[in-house]
């Protein structure tokens, strides 16, 4: 069970992980938004929580360089790291039980919810830079298909499951479940390492085989991370990440408020909903890993992103046929169904870029300009809100996909020497 020596331990682990992370999102972004609005709560206040709560993942570009740095190499460059992260996210999903009422206790109930997502948000980095060190560059488009897979499994499942019991049994044991299932991932990973010879737990015997080497120091990293940073391949997909991370912040409030203030759903009915047409989008971004890695990552990104621009736009303009619950859910459902297939490719086109030396960090650099426009976006959401309706509110999520093509367009792709017999990627 090496990540070194089998794409398949490698693509079922990086999607077992990212299933993790996938369930407190379920929870805290999907059905409590939803939950949060039947009881009342106003879609500025939840567009607020869902703002705060993405806040932990923006952060990322400080734990990337402390990755980087500190290591336990005995037991692999990351691996330490995933498991130290894993456990964090499943003990502060236990602390959610302390939430009674959720809208006496929401400044508590975000404190804790953001807690949980730093833990996520930290093992997010680990695997992503375990997955840039061990995954050769042909495989990228299909590790990211399994991630995003593994992902939407668990906020599926998760949302599901959550929309059903917040409304019967409350907060406190919907969280502890989650834990449990978060809790089996860390066992499971416990037995899988990144290369032959290393530890599996600190006190066995073993040592670190790694190719690459890391920093000897922060300042090593940061002039190593500033080599790589400001070309305008990187540049680019500082744009590519922040405005698709608007869309995405922006969906996430308008979406679930929408679904029950507007077009009259349970929070079983939206839960549901998310997780069946989730679980499809998983398998739909299964089969596009291979597309990219055969067709290229700007090409897909440039057909997936344009697809779902012409959905925001046609939800806009069809006011009229809002009356019709089964357009509705066909609506409801497509935005779910295109996110998963969306991330794979804007994600890959951030890992395509990134340098194998200071990887961590650097594609945690890139995720965090997305996640900066998650939180902004869901801040808009909310300060929109206040003044617009709900045509004006779909018109402007169309605006930011505009916008999200158009940088994409400017993507070129930097020119690496391939080692011999590797594929080429055609942009």
């Amino acid at each position: 069970m090496y990540l070194s020596r089998s794409s398949a331990v490698r693509y079922g682990s990086c999607g077992l992980l990212y299933f993790a992370q996938g369930i407190p999102k379920g929870l805290l972004n999907i059905a409590m938004p939803a939950w949060l609005a039947s009881k009342g709560m106003s879609a500025s206040m939840i567009a607020s929580y869902l703002a705060i709560i993405v806040l932990p993942w923006v952060f990322k570009v400080a734990t990337g360089p402390l990755m980087d740095r500190f290591q336990f190499p005995a037991m692999g460059l990351r691996r330490p790291w995933v498991l130290g992260a894993q456990l964090g996210m499943t003990v502060a999903m236990c602390l959610l039980v302390i939430i009674d009422d959720p809208l006496e206790q929401m400044v508590m109930l975000t404190f804790l919810a953001a807690t949980v997502q730093l833990f996520a948000a930290t093992q997010d980095v680990a695997v992503d830079g375990m997955a840039i060190d061990l995954v050769p560059e042909e495989e990228y488009g299909r590790v990211n298909a399994f991630m995003m897979f593994g992902k939407a499994i668990g906020w599926a499942s998760s949302a599901a499951l959550s929309g059903v019991l917040l409304t019967t049994v409350g907060l406190g044991p919907t969280a502890v479940l989650g834990a449990i299932v978060c809790a089996i991932v860390l066992l499971g990973f416990f037995y899988i390492r990144e290369r032959e010879g290393e530890r599996r737990f600190p006190w066995n015997e073993g040592e670190h085989h790694a190719a690459v080497p890391a920093p000897t120091s922060i300042t090593a990293l940061i002039k190593a991370l500033n080599g790589v940073l400001w070309s305008r391949s990187s540049l680019t997909v500082f744009l590519i990440l922040f405005f698709y991370g608007l869309v995405n912040g922006y969906g996430d409030a308008l979406m679930p408020i929408a679904a029950v203030k507007l077009f009259g759903l349970a929070v079983s009915d939206w839960s549901n909903l998310v997780a069946t047409m989730g679980l499809i989008g998983a398998f739909l971004a299964l089969g596009l890993g291979p597309l990219i890695d055969r067709f290229g990552i700007k090409k897909m990104s440039i057909w997936t992103i344009a697809v779902v621009f012409a959905h925001a736009l046609l939800l806009a303009q069809t006011e009229h046929l809002w009356v019709d619950e089964t357009y509705v859910l066909v609506m409801l459902a497509l935005w779910v169904l295109l996110d998963p297939m969306a991330s794979v490719c804007v994600i890959a086109i951030a890992m395509s870029i990134c340098t194998k030396r200071v990887s961590a960090t650097q594609f945690a650099v890139y995720m965090s300009s997305c996640n900066l426009g998650v939180s902004l976006g869901s801040k808009l959401f909310g300060e929109v809100s206040e003044t617009a309706n709900y045509p004006d509110s779909y018109l402007l999520l169309a605006l930011l996909l505009l916008f999200t093509l158009g940088v994409l367009l400017l993507f070129k792709k930097p020119i690496h020497q391939a080692p011999a017999g590797a594929p080429v990627d055609k942009l």
